[in-house]
């Protein structure tokens, strides 16, 4: 948190109070020695804080938010109202205004994005969530009901696919600091692969980026990219577009772009454990996870050395049988190896 210079009164009465301290009094010198000590051990904690906000590592989040602001195109990302759209019946005739809320059972609201002139039967309003975040995404069939009845629109309002979706929490702290850090790292070169995966990058949403050259030929550019932080991380048609209009102003002239999303393909182990309980599983789910997440990128191909490393590497592990995979698992140039599961043998 920012360091709070105390106000001249405060330290007066501080210096005031140790001077008039009962167990002070018997010498001028021990007074004098515990006062100024008092105060130079605030001054260099204050330069030990200040030592902390000179690089994005250790900076606090007001600083590095600061810092973001200088050195990044996109800032801090802010967090992001779920969208869609439902259906409902109505008479010819009858509208829906700008901002009508609606409500579904368990509280969540979302107000009328698009004002509708209905006619008779089944229509569609695009919605908003009333709040940003994760909350206000939606599955498909959620009923909803208007807070204020409007005339003309009979029963609830059901939700169209693909869903309420799009709401995002605002950027992490460390999600923001890895950005600025990377910026220090790459420095942008005109168009190279990391500048494509770093436009990516500041599209809100957008977790991982991978950029791959001659994709479709000469002079064409993919870049792949993932949100790990939706419920589906795949990206939808949209939201690769979204991401495509962000990148097209700044690529340069001569690239073809396109913007898609991985081909997922999950890793299922099989494997027994000695031990084999609940709490060696858990751990070695957990160390499969890392796994993926360290070493399976992007058209990257999963070692089996590293497979048997990474479960060996388990707490409480101490042997096991691999029964699949049982070699090195590849991965196509579009193919992204996911953690799977684990389906155990006795």
């Amino acid at each position: 948190m920012p360091f709070e210079t105390p106000a001249l009164p405060v330290l007066i009465e501080r210096t005031r109070n140790d001077l008039a301290s009962a167990a002070l009094r018997r010498s001028d010198a021990q007074v004098l020695a515990r006062t100024l000590s008092g105060a130079a051990y605030g001054l260099y904690g204050y330069l030990e804080w200040i030592a902390e906000q000179i690089l994005p590592d250790s900076a606090d989040e007001q600083t590095l938010e600061r810092i973001a602001a200088l050195r990044l195109k996109q800032p801090r990302k802010a967090a992001q109202r779920a969208t869609g759209s439902v259906s409902f019946s109505a008479a010819a005739g009858a509208v829906l205004d700008v901002d009508t809320l609606l409500q579904s059972d368990d509280g969540r609201s979302y107000r009328v994005s698009v004002a509708k002139t209905t006619q008779a039967g089944i229509n569609q309003v695009q919605l908003e969530a009333l709040e940003a975040g994760v909350l206000g995404n939606a599955e498909v069939g959620l009923q909803l009901f208007a807070v204020q009845p409007v005339q003309g629109v009979m029963g609830t309002y059901t939700v169209l696919a693909p869903g309420l979706r799009g709401g995002l929490a605002a950027e992490s702290l460390e999600s923001l600091r890895s950005r600025v850090i990377r910026s220090y790292r790459v420095i942008p070169h005109g168009g190279s692969a990391d500048d494509y995966e770093t436009w990516a990058l500041e599209c809100a949403g957008i977790t991982r980026a991978w950029c791959r050259r001659n994709y479709l030929g000469p002079g064409t550019v993919g870049v792949f990219v993932m949100r790990d932080g939706d419920t589906n991380p795949l990206p939808d048609a949209g939201q690769l577009a979204a991401v495509s209009a962000y990148i097209e102003p700044l690529r340069p002239v001569t690239a073809q772009v396109f913007v898609l999303a991985p081909v997922t393909l999950p890793v299922v182990y099989r494997l027994r454990l000695a031990p084999d309980s609940s709490v060696v599983r858990a751990a070695v789910e957990a160390q499969l996870a890392d796994l993926h997440n360290r070493e399976a990128g992007l058209g990257e191909s999963l070692l089996l050395s590293h497979i048997h490393e990474a479960i060996s590497g388990a707490a409480g592990e101490l042997d096991h049988r691999l029964d699949y995979p049982s070699t090195d698992v590849p991965a196509a140039a579009n193919q992204l190896l996911t953690y799977g599961g684990c389906q155990w043998l006795a």
